[in-house]
C-alpha cells in the first residue's frame, strides 16, 4: 500500500548520497512542524493555517525544517551552543505575516523541535549522532512508506 504525504521525503535530498540521517531528522522535523500547527488549537495559528493551503503549509514546514537544520549542524560541530531559530525564518517565507503570527509560530516550532530531540535518545536510527549515514527509509518511503 502507497502512503501518500503532503511532505514528501524526496524534497530532502537529490541523489543517493544524500539519503543520510541528517536529511531524514530533516524530513522528519518538516513532519513535526506541520503536525503540531496543524493540531494546535491556538487562534493566532488557526488563523494562519486558514489563509493557507494544507500544500503551502508543507512547504513552509519543508523550508522551515531545512533553516532549522543549519542551525543545528552548527551545533553538532560545537560552532554554536545552542540550535537557533530565528522568528525572521518565518517572516522571510511567509512575509504577510504579523508579528503575533511569527510569535505563535515560532512557538509551534520550539514544542515541535523539543518533542523530536526528546524522543533521540530512545530512537534506534540515531540521526543525530550518524548524521552523514546512510539511511534506508528514505527507499521505504519511495516504495510506500515506513514499513515497505
Amino acid at each position: 500500500m502507497k502512503v501518500e504525504s503532503l511532505i514528501p521525503a524526496f524534497w530532502f535530498y537529490i541523489g543517493f548520497n544524500e539519503k543520510h540521517k541528517l536529511n531524514w531528522f530533516t524530513y522528519e522535523l518538516a513532519c513535526k512542524f506541520f503536525e503540531h500547527i496543524n493540531d494546535s488549537r491556538k487562534p493566532a495559528v488557526k488563523e494562519w493555517k486558514a489563509q493557507r493551503s494544507d500544500e503551502q503549509i508543507a512547504e513552509f514546514c519543508a523550508y522551515y525544517a531545512k533553516r532549522v537544520r543549519r542551525s543545528m549542524l552548527n551545533v553538532l560541530s560545537k560552532a554554536e551552543k545552542d540550535i537557533r531559530i530565528e522568528e525572521e525564518y518565518v517572516r522571510d517565507y511567509c512575509h504577510t505575516n504579523t508579528r503575533r503570527d511569527n510569535d505563535a509560530i515560532h512557538q509551534i516550532v520550539l514544542a515541535a523541535l523539543k518533542e523530536l530531540t526528546d524522543n533521540c535518545g530512545v530512537c534506534p536510527v540515531k540521526c543525530l549522532s550518524e548524521i552523514y549515514m546512510y539511511c534506508e527509509f528514505f527507499d521505504r518511503m519511495e516504495r510506500g512508506g515506513y514499513l515497505s
